[in-house]
């Protein structure tokens, strides 16, 4: 999963504008109700293409706003993990700088809101991307397919679209439970998965070795 560093909204519901700092190991976002806790957490649902919580959706922040275009950016983290260059997260979207620029552009089109996704290399500030044309935007689906390239795969997106208070769910979790989760969040599930796979194999090969012997014995 890529870091980010930095989180922008530009008329996301109430915000006129806001910048908040993620370059942390842990971000902690406490409040009492009705602070925008849960605002901020579906602006960056919205950035990385997850659902909203609670039956929201993206147009009902951009509605709130009273603007004709909510926008939300992110600086990513594109280092490369090793020494080869192809390790930068980004790499398969043929981005090579240290950072890397995440937005979501949501325009009123008509009397709906529709939502386009563009991924630059380098720091781009929302005015330039006001800029860009039609061509360089994407939609949903190809950008799930952009991220998920990076590391968002769909075990973390499942623990990012976790609502308050879900959380304490994994606290109940039989450590058995917990374990395949983690294994999920971070790839390793497909190799339990062939584990699996291998025994149930190898278990079938037994029953019918047995099976064979049976039969022989009774010739």
């Amino acid at each position: 999963m890529f870091h980010l560093q930095t989180l922008e909204l530009l008329h996301w519901d109430y915000c006129q504008r806001v910048t908040l700092p993620l370059d942390g190991a842990i971000i902690t976002i406490a409040g009492p109700n009705g602070s925008g806790k849960t605002t901020l957490l579906d602006a960056l649902r919205t950035l990385l293409g997850l659902e909203c919580s609670g039956g929201r959706t993206y147009k009902t922040y951009a509605r709130h706003a009273n603007a004709e275009t909510a926008w939300l950016r992110a600086l990513v983290d594109n280092r490369p993990r090793s020494r080869q260059n192809s390790s930068r997260p980004f790499a398969s979207s043929l981005l090579y700088s240290d950072q890397v620029t995440l937005v979501c552009r949501i325009e009123r089109h008509g009397g709906d809101w529709v939502r386009r996704y563009a991924i630059l290399d380098g720091v781009h500030e929302i005015e330039q991307l006001a800029e860009k044309g039609d061509r360089d935007w994407l939609g949903i689906e190809a950008w799930k397919k952009r991220l998920e390239a990076a590391g968002l795969t769909r075990a973390i997106g499942r623990v990012l679209a976790l609502e308050q208070g879900q959380t304490d769910r994994l606290c109940e979790l039989s450590p058995k439970e917990l374990l395949r989760l983690v294994f999920e969040v971070f790839g390793d599930q497909e190799v339990l998965d062939r584990y699996e796979q291998a025994r149930s194999h190898q278990q079938q090969l037994g029953k019918e070795v047995e099976q064979a012997a049976g039969e022989l014995a009774h010739t």
